[in-house]
């Protein structure tokens, strides 16, 4: 059981950051202004720089290159999770513009700021590599594919949006160029990159908890949009990625950190963008937080399956 009270911490530590954004948003501190400049802040300078540094300090050449083959899995897993995510969107006739975060909801995970610690405390620091491959394929798949769906749940134009291009995954790219060239960057450069890369997690938990604050409690509304979307999370994602473990070559390990990231949370920066792009940020600050909420049991729960008979 010790293992599971150390992955725990992470989620008690995600829920108490988010109620500080809470607590300082009733009481007036933040206003509609500061939430969109917090969310700005992230997307445009915190987030990219924190992806150099992430790529940069997890990955060299080498084990890039010989752990290329296990990225299969992730990759095929996401996007079969991510066409259940459009068909249940249209057969359950999720509210359109809440589709795209759904689907979103359906393949991304927090692989990172949770999934990280959960797996170190279950598999030890041998299985950094695949919790940072698998990190790789979910952030790739998030700026792009994830960021194209939300921008399209918004009203407005959205012709000169880049969906497919934005600061985060510009920071990614030069990560993973740094690596397969081989290039380290001046540690002045690396140490500055990382102070400010590390405001990522908390302003984005802090604009999850001011997004909430907006939402008077007795009025968030469980309905199918956000039950389906935790379903969503929590049950196709991981189901997805043990569906594809017998049909894909694989090593044991990838396999067990594969599965328990694909059962994290929803991704912290889905209500960011929800916010950048006029899309239902709302409902993605719900949905965020309910799956941290939910994680206390869910997650634990396929520690123990995962630990027994993957």
């Amino acid at each position: 059981m010790e293992f599971v009270l150390k992955a725990l911490e992470g989620i008690f530590s995600i829920v108490f950051i988010i109620g500080i954004g809470f607590v300082l948003s009733r009481r007036g501190w933040f206003d509609e202004y500061s939430s969109a400049l917090i969310a700005r802040l992230v997307t445009a300078v915190s987030l990219p720089l924190y992806m150099i540094v992430s790529i940069s300090k997890n990955f060299d050449h080498n084990k890039l290159v010989a752990m290329a083959p296990d990225l299969l899995l992730p990759i095929c897993s996401m996007l079969l999770a991510f066409g259940v995510g459009k068909i249940a969107a249209h057969v359950f006739k999720i509210k359109k513009e809440r589709r795209g975060i759904f689907c979103t909801n359906f393949f991304i995970a927090n692989t990172m700021f949770i999934g990280l610690p959960v797996n170190l405390a279950l598999f030890g620091e041998k299985s950094i590599p695949a919790v940072m491959l698998y990190y790789m394929v979910n952030t790739t798949f998030f700026w792009t594919l994830g960021v194209h769906n939300i921008v399209q749940d918004t009203l407005s134009d959205t012709k000169n949006k880049p969906a497919f291009f934005s600061p985060p995954l510009a920071g990614f790219i030069v990560g993973i160029i740094l690596v397969l060239l081989d290039c380290r960057l001046p540690s002045f450069l690396m140490n500055s990159f990382q102070y400010i890369g590390n405001l990522t997690t908390p302003l984005s938990l802090v604009f999850i908890g001011i997004e909430m604050s907006k939402i008077p409690l007795g009025e968030i509304g469980f309905d199918k949009d956000l039950l389906l979307g935790v379903a969503g999370r929590f049950l196709v994602c991981p189901v997805c990625v043990l569906a594809l473990v017998p049909l894909l070559p694989v090593t044991p390990l990838s396999a067990q950190v594969f599965t328990m990231q694909a059962t994290m949370p929803a991704m912290t920066q889905m209500a960011i963008v929800a916010k950048n792009y006029g899309a239902d940020s709302a409902y993605a600050a719900t949905l965020s937080f309910l799956t941290v909420l939910l994680g206390i049991v869910v997650v634990p729960l396929y520690m123990m399956l995962v630990n027994m008979y993957i």
